[in-house]
């Protein structure tokens, strides 16, 4: 890694919007963004251990579960710089920070527990990939919060939307495995199948955090089941719970918070009557 603080080692470096990450706000898309931490951690992972990093034919690292705040909007045209520190490490994870910044901004952070598979089953860490990680954070991972949405993994008929996506070869990432990516954009796919039926009256929606709980990254070209209900509705925003599922089982289980948004300030604004019911309807 580039240097060291005291809870860690920290890789740094420099990371360029594309125009096709951008959305219908002209911003970065939240998947993009997602993205480039991912982009972070794969070229940290690669200043570690080796040009060939990115890719293994025996154990492979992947998310157990990220949990990204999409802090500000990011834009094309201006570089990201990224920083990924290393939180804590034992036998079978390691905890990961991702912060993305652009023109002197915050835009993004992501917290990310990152575990190791083989045959699609997790194991432990290869050994010397713990060496590494433990040598700068010899503390174990901090417990991350509560994931509460887990609890509607094992029934999806409980959910008020469903509908099925057809996978694509692009899903597939170097080791031929279901991309973090694509599961990733899966849950973007899902929020937007709940979110087109209601009408916002005139205001935007942005999405403020999303935590994924990945359950297993094994390939398939049958469909991919998509669910997604309101699980909780506050002042200003709500929750999106949603999940996929495949032939091999659950692939993640996500919670969305999304805010709703005055177009004119793009500050928060309280949820109407009319935007309240709607979301009432689509109640977990």
């Amino acid at each position: 890694m580039s240097h060291r603080q005291k809870n860690g080692a920290v890789f740094s470096g420099t990371l360029t919007p594309r125009y096709t990450d951008q959305d219908t706000w002209r911003h970065v898309n939240n998947s993009r963004a997602y993205q480039l931490h991912i982009e972070a951690r794969i070229q940290a992972l690669v200043k570690r251990f080796g040009p060939d990093a990115w890719y293994s034919d025996a154990e492979r690292l992947r998310p157990l579960r990220t949990i990204t705040q999409f802090r500000e909007m990011s834009f094309f045209g201006s570089d990201i710089e990224f920083t990924v520190e290393v939180l804590g490490c034992d036998r079978t994870s390691v905890h990961l920070r991702t912060e993305l910044h652009q023109n002197d901004s915050l835009v993004g952070i992501q917290d990310c527990l990152l575990v190791a598979f083989l045959n699609h089953e997790q194991v432990d860490l290869p050994e010397e990939v713990y060496r590494s990680f433990h040598a700068d954070a010899e503390v174990a991972p901090h417990p991350l919060p509560e994931a509460r949405y887990d609890q509607y993994a094992g029934d999806f008929s409980r959910f008020p939307v469903s509908r099925e996506l057809t996978p694509r070869y692009a899903d597939l990432d170097a080791d031929s495995q279901r991309s973090e990516a694509a599961i990733a954009r899966y849950m973007e796919q899902a929020r937007f199948g709940t979110l087109r039926s209601i009408d916002m009256g005139g205001y935007g929606l942005l999405i403020a955090a999303l935590d994924i709980s990945f359950g297993h990254y094994r390939p398939s070209s049958k469909p991919v089941e998509l669910v997604t209900g309101v699980s909780h509705i506050g002042n200003t925003s709500f929750h999106l719970t949603g999940g996929a599922r495949s032939i091999h089982g659950v692939h993640a289980m996500a919670n969305s918070v999304m805010v709703v948004v005055d177009l004119e300030t793009n500050r928060p604004a309280p949820l109407t009557d009319e935007i309240r019911e709607q979301l009432e309807s689509l109640r977990l």
